[in-house]
């Protein structure tokens, strides 16, 4: 099944579909995590995703790299979280992101939800009518409509609340490869202008072998026919994120998958990863 999906109303059916794939792992027995709203979030939109089940997705690339992303960055947040590193926690393009309401995050003091106003509107009525409480949620979420495109986006995150003078952790999910090689650098300098020493950094992007492998060809094709196409890529997250001065460890998505006893069916050589996991620390 392709991740790239026509949208309706309030809120794309891509969404709605990674969704429904943090749905589906959270009802294996085996499960890399919990997500108890993904699957409400599916029920709410009303798009005919849910009637995909486990069987039609397990081994698939696209389930596999999502489940494997959202497992690299849970994992990564909670490790920030306990050290006492962050006091902040910021998703941009956040989607229908539920990190904030169901990971236990000690000493996070807020969170703020970064998006355009439409996919705040689906998801304010989605969580009001949610019949389960997620564990985490222990402080507030903020949502911050604005568009990263734009070069205000970091003005609205402080009308918010928020503060640059604390250390923060930074998630950004499936939005990079959207974004081209200029956009994304004025997105990363406003980003870091806004981070204080020992921010991180937790994010995914596309390796140069995403340029060169059949399938994510075919899906980038795809993304292209759908007007919002795969827009960049990075060689190495570290050189490329060494610009702002992160310090910066990553893996592939492929590779991580693999330590967790799971498969991501696709040939990668090194050098030429498809997609990369980033953690990053602002000295």
């Amino acid at each position: 099944m392709s991740e790239e999906i026509q949208s309706e109303g309030d809120i794309s059916a891509t969404a709605v579909a990674v969704a429904h794939f943090r749905a589906l792992e959270t009802g294996r027995d085996d499960r890399l995590f919990s997500d108890p709203l993904a699957a409400h979030f599916v029920d709410a939109s009303g798009l005919p995703i849910g009637s995909i089940g486990l069987s039609d997705v397990t081994a698939s690339r696209v389930y596999e790299s999502v489940v494997t992303r959202t497992k690299f960055l849970d994992d990564a947040l909670r490790e920030a979280a306990a050290s006492g590193a962050v006091k902040q926690l910021v998703v941009l393009g956040a989607g229908l992101d539920t990190r904030a309401r169901r990971l236990v995050l000690p000493g996070v003091e807020s969170a703020y939800e970064l998006d355009l106003p439409h996919l705040f509107s689906f998801k304010r009525r989605a969580l009001d009518s949610a019949p389960t409480t997620p564990i985490g949620a222990a402080f507030p979420v903020i949502d911050v409509a604005a568009d990263l495109l734009a070069d205000d986006w970091g003005t609205h995150l402080v009308a918010a609340g928020f503060d640059a003078k604390l250390p923060t952790a930074w998630v950004v999910e499936g939005v990079f490869i959207y974004f081209t090689t200029e956009q994304n650098a004025q997105i990363m300098k406003q980003l870091t202008q806004l981070s204080a020493p020992g921010s991180r950094l937790l994010a995914v992007h596309f390796g140069v072998g995403s340029l060169e492998e059949a399938q994510s060809k075919e899906m980038a094709a795809r993304t292209e026919q759908g007007g919002y196409g795969f827009k960049s890529v990075v060689a190495d997250p570290g050189d490329w994120l060494a610009e702002w001065s992160w310090v910066t460890e990553s893996v592939s998505i492929k590779g991580f998958a693999q330590t967790l006893g799971r498969e991501v069916p696709y040939l990668e050589q090194p050098g030429h990863e498809v997609a990369w996991l980033i953690a990053s620390r602002l000295p």
